[in-house]
């Protein structure tokens, strides 16, 4: 059901789109009187100066795109390009550690991603994390939703291109920076963003030359909350009161605090050469850094199923108990997590641009290299006594979700608390390619063709991964008096939740078992020093050879026609070496084997692409578009290693039992890994658009959308013989059957102009666009027996809408920006249903996230002309985020997952010379 806001959201776009047409025919009035201009009146500000170039840029491209153009040095609207990009009409992000991530199109998060239209990726991974550009180093976003042949090979969703700032933009030397201070409402800490860029050129007698360099540092110190009740769903028989009833209720409900001290450092420089207006020679260079010291409290309070249940209420018609007490039967765990990370991305380039009459020819290389590194330390505990819980697991109060609270429980009392485990997890991925390309553009004139263009390119890209893990088992009586640790109470978060539960409790700082981990590890029988990461999951090579050819036509039948005609082919070579780790035994006595496994693939792609632009008059045109695209596995998921367990008794030959061994047919090995033969998934594309563009920072476009999906991948289990380890029931991915999703996408723009407004009202404007998805895939077969053959991909919303609404003249400029997202499947998967039967796997249900808005507001004062003061606020609604799953086929479900996430203030000044 869309709720109220998303109502009030299209009531608000319904008023605007009833606007804008008798504006437009108002400014088309005005326009007449002074053709070819904006009166002389009209001053063109940064938000107006940034619609016009994001609109001329939409309007000419010969692609489907739509970008996002910062309104001057270093002012993109928002803090990072990811949260800029939740503004584009049909794209998606989610909102978690402080910041906007996990950027989808249409519906899809399989992007290709580039940076001035090279590839560029982090660590092991296909693309590159778009939180990870700070705002002040972009000049324009672009989001190809619908390529061409000369565009590196998109993603099912597309290709998005970071376009960053070159000292030849500028007629002379620039100076601009910032320096912000900010604030996070759930953390409660403060923080710092800066940045630098300077710029210069001069003019030779060799010719113009321009040397740009940049620098900034931005912190994020958050805190999410999140209330979780558990999915295992406990089934009670013999509740006093109830004998013979099947009572059902969650086998626990936490506390967990996910934290982190977050700072990015990242530099860009730049040189570019023009010995003469036909030739351009540039070097550049890109570093993105990413530390973070984080952690993890979590204080988990079981319900137990063989508890002593009292006070219980039931959900009216249900045998689902919606409140209860419980004593005895269930324990309080907790932990927790110390927790470094960082990451280094550096990508290095040369090139250069050559004209020579109707000729224009670019070359370009890159080097790019990306290391990611995590190290994490988990100390767990229990509680020495059982106390009495009250469990709410769907509250009345405030926004809902579950609760527990303890009665007449200390649980700030460190003699109530046991250490129990130090478990230490690792894992680095690592990238790098060598990329270089050519490509040349003809201009023709003749038959149609304005031109042909085609060009080549190679990648040769490496990618490895290594992990360790290790468990220690603290010794019986280790009390939290008796460690060397320090202790706190639990920051009580949850800030403008009214809900009453939980909040606080004693655990052990970050800080003191950072510090004294050696201590635990040795009281736990380990070794002294980190673990080693060992051989490595895989290593892998790819090479690609690319080329394509496509031309550009415009002619006229009584309406000008104007597009693209391409192909691009790909042949792809995959080399991936990894390791089979075979366990026999248990315990002391396991022993575990490791043979190497190396496999190769290639495969070839061809990607055709025609598109057509109507123009019926110089301000309504018609697009359509058809393209294919793939989007190749990830390292990951192709890697070959396989770790098989331990065999069950009936495979170990033993003379007394008959028919034991390999041999025996019910022999079966359990088994995990990759798929190094899985094929790219593939989309074909169908595209049309209708754009009006009544002034040059306002437009109606209304588009719909089909992509054709083959080959979405899943992991399911399945049986197979191997020729050394005899038959193993594997769970791997696997390519899956086909899919569509069909959309609608419309938006309008306009500043509030026209002889019927008052003038005041000439400094208004707004932005709104809305987007339908509705998509589906086939299961993979391994879960065709427990879901529909058909399911909604997960992370898909139906509806995206964003409104926008600014105010702008000389020294002032506002935006108040609201998004809102529909209900979507965040994953899917098995649970344990006691119901069934002790270990039995219930059927595969998707957890459904409840759709919700986030509104932002930023603010510009500029009480000089170098001098920009800046006001940032994001997420001020603070609106939770709630998930909920159902545990069986009936349809039975309770809340999940209740989180707050951050909002975030910033406050600034921003300088230019």
């Amino acid at each position: 059901m869309i709720n109220r806001n998303f109502r009030m959201l299209i009531g608000t776009a319904s008023v605007l789109a009833l606007a804008v047409p008798a504006m437009a025919r108002a400014q088309d009035e005005q326009a007449a009187a002074a053709p070819g201009a904006e009166p002389d009146e009209i001053i063109v500000s940064a938000i107006r100066q940034s619609l016009e170039t994001a609109q001329a840029l939409k309007q000419e491209s010969d692609e489907i795109v739509d970008s996002v153009v910062a309104e001057d040095i270093g002012r993109l609207p928002d803090v990072t390009a990811s949260e800029s990009l939740a503004r584009i009409t049909g794209v998606q992000v989610e909102r978690n550690g402080g910041t906007a991530q996990a950027v989808r199109v249409r519906g899809l998060p399989d992007l290709s991603t580039t940076y001035n239209g090279r590839e560029v990726f982090t660590a092991e991974g296909r693309y590159v994390q778009l939180q990870d550009f700070p705002s002040n180093s972009v000049a324009r976003i672009d989001v190809y939703k619908a390529a061409s042949a000369n565009l590196l090979e998109p993603g099912l969703a597309g290709l998005i291109d970071v376009r960053s700032r070159k000292p030849l933009d500028f007629k002379g030397s620039r100076v601009v920076g910032s320096v912000t201070g900010l604030h996070w409402h759930q953390s409660q800490k403060t923080g710092v963003e800066a940045n630098l860029l300077l710029s210069t050129r001069w003019s030779t007698g060799i010719g113009d030359m321009g040397f740009l360099i940049e620098g900034s540092y931005a912190d994020i110190k958050f805190q999410d909350s999140a209330r979780n009740v558990s999915q295992t769903i406990l089934n009670r028989t013999n509740v006093p009161g109830y004998v013979g009833t099947a009572l059902r209720y969650p086998s626990f409900v936490n506390i967990d605090y996910t934290t982190a001290d977050r700072w990015r450092p990242n530099a860009a420089a730049a040189f570019q050469w023009r010995p003469s207006p036909d030739l351009e020679i540039y070097l550049d260079g890109l570093y993105q850094g990413y530390r973070s010291n984080g952690g993890g409290r979590n204080f988990q309070v079981n319900s137990g199923d063989a508890a002593v249940l009292s006070n219980i209420v039931l959900f009216p018609g249900t045998n689902l108990i919606k409140s209860m007490d419980a004593s005895a039967g269930g324990q309080v765990v907790g932990g927790q997590v110390a927790n470094n990370q960082w990451t280094d991305t550096y990508q290095g380039g040369a090139g250069f641009i050559w004209k020579n009459g109707p000729m224009r020819i670019t070359g370009d290389v890159a080097y790019t290299d990306s290391t990611f590194t995590n190290h994490n330390y988990v100390f767990n505990f229990t509680s020495q006594t059982q106390p009495v819980r009250h469990f709410d697991f769907d509250t009345d109060q405030g926004v809902g979700g579950g609760t527990v609270t303890l009665i007449n429980y200390d649980q700030f009392n460190p003699a109530l608390f046991r250490w129990t485990q130090i478990n230490e997890t690792g894992n680095r991925g690592h990238g790098d390619a060598l990329q270089a390309r050519l490509d040349l553009d003809y201009r023709v004139e003749r038959w149609g063709i304005t031109n042909l263009q085609a060009g080549i390119r190679f990648a040769d890209r490496n990618a490895d991964n290594y992990t360790y893990t290790r468990v220690g088992t603290a010794p019986a009586g280790r009390l939290f008096s008796l460690l060397p640790l320090s202790y706190e109470s639990a920051n009580p978060g949850f800030r403008g939740d009214d809900v009453d539960s939980l909040r606080r409790f004693l655990v052990p700082t970050r800080e003191s078992i950072a510090e004294n981990v050696d201590v635990l590890r040795n009281l736990a029988g380990q070794p002294s020093g980190r673990p080693s990461f060992g051989d490595p999951n895989y290593v892998s090579n790819e090479k690609t050879y690319t080329a394509y050819v496509q031309a550009r036509y415009d002619f006229d039948i009584g309406v000008p026609i104007d597009g693209l005609i391409g192909l691009r082919a790909t042949r792809t070579e995959d080399t991936i070496n990894g390791f089979a780790r075979s366990t026999t035994g248990t315990g002391a006595g396991a022993v575990t084997t490791v043979t190497p496994i190396t496999r190769f693939s290639r495969y070839d792609d061809y990607l055709p692409n025609v598109s057509a632009r109507i123009r019926f008059d110089p301000n309504l045109q018609l697009r359509l578009a058809f393209t294919m695209t793939r989007t190749r596995p990830g390292f990951g998921q192709l890697n070959p290693s396989l770790t098989i367990n331990s065999p069950p008794p009936i495979c170990t030959v033993d003379p007394t039992v008959p028919d034991s061994g390999p041999n025996n047919p019910d022999c079966i090995r359990t088994a995990s890994g990759g798929n190094p033969d899985l094929k790219p998934i593939e989309s074909t594309n169908f595209d049309a658009s209708l754009e009006y563009y009544f002034t040059r920072s306002g437009s109606i476009t209304v588009g719909v959308f089909r992509k054709e999906l083959q080959g979405f991948v899943n992991n399911f289990t399945t049986d197979i013989a191997d020729a050394e380890f005899g038959r193993l029931r594997i769970n791997r991915p696997e390519n899956g059957g086909a899919g569509r999703i069909n959309g609608v996408e419309a938006a309008a723009r306009t500043f509030f102009r026209a002889p019927w407004l008052p003038d005041w009202m000439s400094n208004f404007g707004a932005l709104v666009n809305y987007t339908y998805v509705d998509g589906t895939s086939e299961l993979a077969p391994g879960l065709a027996a427990t879901l529909p053959g058909q399911q909604r991909i997960a992370g898909l919303s139906k509806h995206v809408a964003n409104v926008s609404g600014f105010y702008e003249n000389r020294w002032v400029s506002t935006r108040l920006s609201y998004n809102y997202r529909s209900d979507f499947v965040v994953s899917y998967g098995q649970v344990a249903d006691p119901a069934l039967g002790a270990g039995v796997l219930g059927p595969a249900l998707p957890i459904i996230e409840r759709g919700r808005g986030t509104l932002d507001f930023a603010a510009t004062l500029s009480p000089i002309e170098n001098i920009t003061l800046t006001f940032n606020a994001t997420n001020l609604l603070g609106a939770a985020v709630s998930n909920s799953r159902q545990f069986n086929a009936l349809g039975q479900s309770y809340d999940w997952q209740t989180r707050f996430l951050e909002s975030v203030y910033r406050v600034g000044v921003r300088f230019r010379f």
